[in-house]
C-alpha cells in the first residue's frame, strides 16, 4: 500500500489504519495464550492445586496484555510515520489529526488485546478462544453490514468499526460514545464474564477439596 497508493492519498490516517489494523488481528492471540496457560481447561486444576492467588494472577496477565498493546501501538506508529514520510511527499494535510490518531492507535491495540484476554478467560481453550476472537467480531460486522436495517448498529457493536473511527483523526461525542459501547461489550463484559466463570470454578474446586 505504501508504494502503490498515489502520494496525494498517502496520509498518516490511511497508513495508520492499515498498519494498526494488521497488527491488531493476530496480536490478541498472545493474550489468549497468556490466559489459557494457567486457566485453560487442562491447566486450571493444576493452577488451583498450587493455591495460586487467582485474582492477582489475572490482574498480572491483564497488565501484561496492556503493556503488549502499548508496545505494539508504538511500533505501529513508528511504522506509519516512516510510511507517510516516504517520497514523493504527499499533499498538504497528510499529518492532519496525527495526535488523535496516535491516541486512537493505542486504544485500538488495547481493545484488541483485552478482547482476546476476555475470550481466553471465558472459554479457557486456546483454540476455541482464537477462533472466537476472529469469527465472532467478524461475523457480527458482516451481518450488520449486510442487513440494511442493522447498518446503524454496526458502529456501536463491532470492534472493526471502532478501528476506523479511532484512526480517523476526527472524534466527537457520538464517536466516543460508540467506542465506549464497543469497549463495554468486548472488553468489560467479556472479562467480567470470564472472571465470574473462573470464580465459580474456583469455589467449586475448593468445596470439592473440603468435602474430600
Amino acid at each position: 500500500m505504501a508504494f502503490t497508493v498515489p502520494p496525494e492519498y498517502r496520509t498518516f490516517a490511511l497508513t495508520s489504519f492499515y498498519v494498526q489494523s494488521t497488527i491488531s488481528l493476530p496480536l490478541p492471540f498472545v493474550s489468549i495464550l497468556l490466559m489459557t496457560r494457567d486457566f485453560g481447561r487442562r491447566a486450571l486444576s493444576r493452577t488451583l492445586a498450587l493455591d495460586i492467588p487467582v485474582g492477582r494472577t489475572v490482574a498480572a496477565k491483564l497488565l501484561a496484555s496492556v503493556i503488549i498493546a502499548i508496545g505494539a501501538a508504538g511500533y505501529g506508529i513508528v511504522l506509519s510515520v516512516l510510511t507517510t514520510s516516504l517520497p514523493p511527499p504527499a499533499a498538504d494535510g497528510r499529518w492532519q489529526g496525527a495526535g488523535m490518531i496516535m491516541l486512537g492507535s493505542v486504544l485500538v491495540q488495547l481493545v484488541a488485546q483485552l478482547c482476546g484476554a476476555g475470550f481466553g478467560l471465558l472459554l479457557m481453550s486456546s483454540a476455541a478462544a482464537i477462533v472466537a476472537d476472529v469469527l465472532v467480531p467478524l461475523g457480527l460486522w458482516i451481518i450488520t453490514g449486510a442487513v440494511v436495517s442493522l447498518h446503524g448498529l454496526q458502529a456501536w457493536l463491532t470492534p472493526f468499526s471502532a478501528v476506523g473511527v479511532l484512526l480517523s483523526g476526527h472524534m466527537d461525542a457520538q464517536r466516543w460514545a460508540q467506542v465506549g459501547v464497543v469497549v463495554l461489550i468486548w472488553v468489560v463484559t467479556l472479562n467480567v464474564a470470564g472472571m465470574l466463570r473462573l470464580h465459580r470454578l474456583t469455589r467449586a474446586s475448593a468445596m470439592s477439596a473440603h468435602v474430600g
